[in-house]
């Protein structure tokens, strides 16, 4: 067993396909700005994602409740919508929105970042989760506000 120092704090989901239209998802908890910063990449060859042209969000603890009320089962769906502008974060950018969206599916779950820019181009990331891996982030979201909150 490798030791735990070894190991990151992120939670990575890499979903490559054959058709190179796979998605790659982390998620990467930020105590001091109190939040859950998601990172996401579509598939640029058989093996890697174009982690240069991500989509990043922030995802607050009530957003992060509702994706666990997604992956709980409590509701079927879960839409997020930032304006990077409205952020304190912010870096020079042109992006005007950025969205998450996750449903049940008839088999898991249905990851969904999009980023649209100034001239009204959208990029979108597509990342299937199953069942244990809504687990494991439902699990982990919850624990992450639990130490946002220091409970």
């Amino acid at each position: 067993m490798e030791p735990l120092s070894s190991f990151e704090n992120k939670v990575k989901i890499y979903k490559p396909s054959r058709q190179g239209t796979g998605g790659a998802v982390q998620f990467d908890l930020n105590v001091a700005k109190r939040a859950v910063f998601v990172e996401a990449a579509g598939q640029k060859d058989e093996q890697a994602f174009d982690w240069e042209k991500k989509i990043v969000l922030k995802l607050s603890v009530f957003e992060l409740a509702k994706l666990c009320a997604v992956f709980d089962g409590r509701t079927p769906k879960a839409d997020l919508f930032h304006v990077p502008s409205k952020s304190k974060f912010v870096t020079d950018t042109d992006v005007q929105n950025t969205t998450i969206s996750v449903q049940k599916g008839q088999y898991g779950f249905f990851f969904k970042a999009s980023e649209q820019d100034s001239a009204k181009n959208v990029r979108t990331v597509q990342v299937p989760l199953s069942e244990d891996e809504a687990l494991l982030l439902s699990t982990l979201f919850k624990a992450a506000i639990a130490r946002i909150y220091s409970w």
